[in-house]
């Protein structure tokens, strides 16, 4: 009987069917497997695009907000267009809503949106796009800026504030308040909010206060008297004749110098009065020249006192002993205006000088007492922004205070940042019309010898922001050379403000202090 082979041939077409289905499925693994690396490798690629292109342009968007932090717009457009032209070569996304913002206090700008790709062969498997950005995992980049010392810089500013009577709403004074005393107040104390900053272990942020009017105060009324030694060698006290004024008519004036006259004097003899704690211009008589230097305070380089000069030891800066009037006897009274007991004219009490410090809390309480009177001595103010900075003056300003050495300009630190920063801020709203006290000077002479101190300050290394306010209310031959003074002073014609308002007063001081932050990535 013949053999029956049915089975075995049914068998073979079932293995023949097994197998076709087995390599149906097995040629569909392996295309979604090509699809899926062909797909993951377009992502990839698309992702690593889109993530340089986020930060470059977040990047070019913090640099343009920290240059110029008043035009948010040009900020974000420069974002904006980075972002373009870094993602032009990019594979064709099915979509992208990126988009740039500027946080609230303008420290910052981030990205935020999402974009996607479209899918080849993974589209089989039903997966038509993949998020290039935008997934809940996503970290998107930020630039920040480092106020204070986070840019890895130390940092010393000098904030060099006109507290003159023009600053009242009066024009004369004085006043704690007004528009204008209000407006500044709050600029300063914006600035150091942004500079000072509260860690200071990595880098140190340190400002120092000068307001300034007729006289820079060292002290309180009866008080100031080792920083006047310092700085101009009188003595605490004094004792001798004194030629007395006992009728006078007329009164004083803030800006200028009024109308008072004496119309009667008297030797008298006076025991102990206090030095009068404030400073002038270091000037010389025997070349009426003046002192234009960071040079120390000491022989032949003394700051001259309240009258312009340092009775009873010398006329000027320098140590020739003056030969009349020094007191000694009711022939010869002592006509001087360094000692006495009612403290310093033309300069009020709560405006004295406060050295190098981080301490934001003293720093904002002085500034909230500071009070208005006065007549412009721009040039003093000048060259006290730069004592204050000057690591020269080590000995008078000790400790915390300490200036650190002009070498740190030049030093890099361990990222490749300057080591150190020293930068004045002069801001004032008149005009300079007063040195060694002495009210109704040229206004050219005095803005002439200010500008000689800002060369010389540029000169060792020291950047400086000029901001000039409300001159507008000046007569015009007044505003040019005011105008032309602080535009001269400053390191170039980005670092002067020319502001008209309190609101642009407060932004140039911000721009200022975002200016002095440093640029980094965040993510």
């Amino acid at each position: 009987m013949p053999a029956d082979f049915s089975g075995t041939r049914r068998f073979a077409r079932d293995a023949r069917g097994t197998t076709t289905i087995m390599f149906g499925l097995m040629i569909t693994v392996m295309l979604l497997c090509t699809g899926a690396a062909i797909d993951v490798g377009r992502w990839i690629h698309a992702k690593n695009v889109t993530a340089a292109a986020l930060d470059a342009a977040v990047i070019a968007g913090g640099r343009s907000l920290q240059l110029n932090p008043s035009d948010e717009g040009a900020a974000l457009a420069a974002a904006e267009l980075y972002y373009t032209e870094n993602v032009a070569q990019r594979l064709q996304l099915q979509s992208d809503t990126v988009k740039f913002t500027i946080a609230e206090d303008k420290r910052s700008l981030t990205a935020s949106g999402s974009a996607y790709i479209n899918t080849t062969l993974l589209a089989l498997a039903g997966i038509e796009k993949m998020a290039v950005v935008g997934t809940p995992d996503s970290v998107f980049p930020r630039a920040e800026l480092a106020t204070g010392g986070g840019g890895g810089s130390n940092i010393e500013i000098s904030l060099v504030l006109d507290v003159t009577g023009s600053m009242c709403d009066d024009q004369v004074g004085p006043c704690i308040g007004g528009a204008k005393m209000a407006g500044l107040k709050a600029a300063a104390k914006d600035l150091i909010d942004i500079v000072v900053s509260e860690d200071q272990s990595k880098a140190s942020s340190r400002v120092a206060l000068v307001p300034f009017s007729t006289r820079v105060r060292v002290g309180p009324d009866n008080g100031g008297a080792d920083y006047m030694k310092l700085m101009t060698n009188l003595d605490p006290t004094w004792t001798g004749w004194y030629k007395e004024c006992v009728s006078g008519s007329g009164s004083g004036g803030s800006e200028d110098g009024g109308n008072w006259v004496c119309n009667q004097y008297q030797a008298s003899h006076k025991v102990n009065w206090p030095v009068m704690p404030c400073v002038t211009d270091r000037f010389f008589n025997s070349t009426w020249s003046y002192d234009s230097t960071d040079d120390a305070p000491g022989a032949e380089h003394w700051l001259n006192a309240h009258d312009g000069g340092r009775r009873t030891l010398s006329w000027d800066s320098s140590d020739a002993a003056i030969t009349t009037q020094r007191g000694l006897t009711p022939a010869d009274p002592s006509e001087q205006w360094n000692f006495s007991p009612w403290g310093c004219a033309d300069i009020r009490q709560p405006n004295e000088i406060m050295p190098l410090t981080a301490n934001k809390l003293d720093l904002k309480n002085r500034i909230d007492a500071l009070e208005a009177f006065g007549s412009t001595a721009g040039a003093l103010g000048t060259s006290f922004g730069w004592y204050m900075l000057s690591p020269k003056w080590g000995s008078v300003w000790p400790g915390l205070s300490t200036p650190a050495p002009y070498a740190d300009l030049t030093a890099t630190g361990p990222n490749g940042a300057p080591k150190l920063r020293k930068v004045a801020v002069i801001m004032s709203d008149g005009v300079y019309n007063t040195f060694r006290g002495w009210k109704d000077q040229d206004q050219q002479e005095v803005s002439n010898y200010a500008k000689q101190v800002c060369t010389n300050m540029k000169a060792a290394g020291i950047e400086i922001y000029t901001v000039a306010f409300a001159l507008d209310e000046l007569p015009a031959g007044e505003r040019t050379i005011a105008e032309d003074t602080l535009r001269s002073c400053g390191t170039d014609v980005q670092h002067f403000y020319s502001t008209l308002t309190v609101d642009h007063l407060r932004q140039a001081f911000r721009d200022i202090a975002l200016q002095l932050s440093a640029l980094y990535l965040a993510k």
